[in-house]
């Protein structure tokens, strides 16, 4: 996928994905995210609830994002996998004040509620959904 439409396809509305990570004892943790936005190729945002992934981030530097779109057949999903590393986590301030809004506008202010921290990562490295040789 070429950049402009790799950021075109995570920033679709209504687009969920799963973000995994690690604790600082190396156990994994999956997320169901929906808040993920790339302002461009090179940046992803998150807003977070005070959870797992949260934590997780704390102590490690590195996620992956996975964003997709199911198809009759695997073969034919869609989607791609961000390798990303955090740059801040914002707990106040204009980030976290933009995700929030994002959350509100998309999924009710309830879930606007729920969001702790904004994240933003550095898109070190992107594969596709599927690799096959």
């Amino acid at each position: 996928m070429r950049p402009e439409e790799l950021v075109s396809f995570v920033n679709t509305a209504q687009r969920v994905g799963t973000l995994s990570t690690v604790d600082d004892q190396g156990f994994p943790n999956c997320a169901i995210i929906g808040s993920a936005m790339m302002p461009d190729p090179d940046h992803v945002n998150i807003a977070l609830a005070n959870n797992h992934t949260l934590e997780n981030l704390r102590h490690g530097s590195g996620a992956v994002l996975s964003v997709y779109e199911p198809a009759e057949a695997i073969f034919n999903w869609q989607g791609a996998r961000l390798y990303l590393i955090v740059d801040t986590i914002e707990e106040s301030g204009p980030l976290k004040d933009e995700m929030v809004q994002q959350v509100e506008d998309q999924a009710g202010k309830m879930a606007a509620r729920t969001i702790h921290a904004a994240v933003r990562f550095t898109v070190a490295r992107t594969r596709p959904l599927l690799d096959f040789p």
